[in-house]
């Protein structure tokens, strides 16, 4: 294949973007939108149960992945990659979220503890479903493998090393198209204005580094852009992805779907293993009928009477437990040793205390939860660099803007909203994790 494509190659056809204006497409691009495995991310939310706070947060993985590929597009044109290598990258952009379950990086929880506690197991599903897909497979041909490759992180074959780390940064570093539009789509749509920053001058000041290896980078002239970024994506995550009203619907969810899959055989678990050297087809033939609503309609359909589908329902009425106890641990608990346990807690500690409390108050394991919410005061998900003189630093190298910790941990309980439950609920906590309430 020639490494430049007829002009107009990539705007076969045009969608409407609230964001971006037009977001053009090419053929293949178009087919692939098309396919069952992909329109079912239009009923996959981007931010889970967040409506629960903000009615209108409502858009999907569908939209976030269109407007992805068309950050993705504008990143490749300016680190000016040929027409052949700027194919693969789109593709990959766009099929990166693919492999999601209902409401998003949620269904990866009870994912993760039916296989083996792999973590981030969508995105070894993404690349499944990119592999074995039928519609998927025959759209792509010889192009599959290549989008594997890049989105593994590998090598792609046929590639100069330089080209394929620098094309896989578009799609997953510390800065690349992902977080660019989910962050922008987000504030967007739940009508805030944390999320914004200054989209143009850093795709204008978009580099990459001289090395074997290329990564992408910014120059130094737009690093107040990308302060600007790594703000607003701090405060997203403070005021939105962390506010405690989303956290407990969200782990009321985990709660019914953990019922559902272990103890209320409402859904087999061997039906969610996924072994990724088959082809899975019976694994794909459920995932494929999950999505947002259809989760909700199996369990509640299946048994109206389960606890599972009763705490579903109360999602859907907005019936949500409440804060019982809420403190950052590193200001509000002064005995050290009981805020470093309390810190250090994982997962199933808090799962099997909280079923302790609930069961001093009479309650079912379900109406008491307990979580750790985890703020980012980084701000990003591994390094930006900074090209300075020519030479690639960290941004927090040249930053002025300097955190003393990497994150902020708030400790929640949540239960029943009920004067006397609640005080229950508190002097068990209080004895349970030795903590003043």
């Amino acid at each position: 294949m020639s490494n430049q494509l007829p002009n107009r190659y990539f705007r076969f056809k045009s969608i409407r973007d609230p964001l971006y204006g037009f977001i053009d497409i090419s053929e293949i691009e178009t087919k692939l939108i098309d396919t069952s495995s992909f329109r079912r991310l239009q009923n996959i939310k981007q931010l889970s149960h967040a409506y629960v706070v903000y009615p209108s947060a409502i858009h999907t993985r569908f939209e976030h992945s269109l407007g992805a590929l068309h950050i993705a597009n504008r990143l490749i044109t300016e680190l000016d990659f040929d027409d052949t290598s700027k194919e693969i990258i789109r593709i990959g952009m766009l099929l990166h979220d693919i492999g999601h379950g209902p409401f998003s990086h949620l269904f990866e929880h009870i994912l993760g503890k039916i296989n083996n506690n792999r973590k981030n197991i969508h995105e070894e599903i993404s690349r499944g479903i990119i592999k074995n897909d039928p519609e998927i497979n025959t759209i792509l041909g010889d192009k599959v493998d290549p989008v594997i490759k890049l989105l593994e992180h590998n090598p792609v074959t046929g590639w100069d090393p330089s080209t394929s780390s620098l094309a896989a940064d578009v799609i997953s570093s510390g800065l690349d198209a992902d977080k660019l539009d989910y962050l922008r789509r987000d504030s967007y749509h739940i009508g805030v204005a944390y999320g914004q920053f200054d989209l143009e001058r850093i795709i204008h000041m978009i580099r990459s580094t001289s090395n074997v290896e290329k990564h992408i980078c910014i120059e130094d002239k737009g690093k107040d852009a990308i302060e600007n970024y790594r703000l607003g994506r701090y405060l997203m995550h403070a005021q939105v992805y962390a506010h405690h009203s989303r956290i407990v619907a969200d782990q009321m969810f985990l709660k019914a779907l953990d019922l559902a899959v272990n103890e209320e055989n409402i859904i087999n678990p061997e039906q969610l293993k996924y072994d990724p050297t088959s082809s899975n087809e019976e694994f794909f033939k459920f995932y494929n009928s999950l999505d947002d609503r259809s989760i909700y309609d199996l369990i509640i359909n299946t048994k109206p009477n389960s606890k599972a589908a009763s705490i579903l329902q109360n999602i859907k009425k907005r019936k949500l437990l409440k804060r019982v106890y809420e403190s950052q641990p590193d200001k509000d608990i002064s005995d050290a040793v009981i805020r470093q346990r309390i810190m250090k807690m994982k997962k199933e500690d808090l799962e099997r205390i909280s079923g302790e409390i609930a069961d001093d108050g009479g309650l079912g394991h379900h109406e008491v939860i307990a979580y750790m919410a985890t703020i980012p005061i980084n701000l990003y998900d591994g390094e930006i660099l900074v090209l300075s003189k020519g030479i690639a630093k960290t941004l927090d190298e040249l930053s002025p803007i300097k955190a003393s910790e990497s994150t902020i941990i708030k400790f929640y309980i949540f239960g029943p909203d009920d004067p006397v439950l609640k005080e229950k609920i508190k002097t068990s906590a209080s004895v349970r994790f030795q903590i003043p309430v």
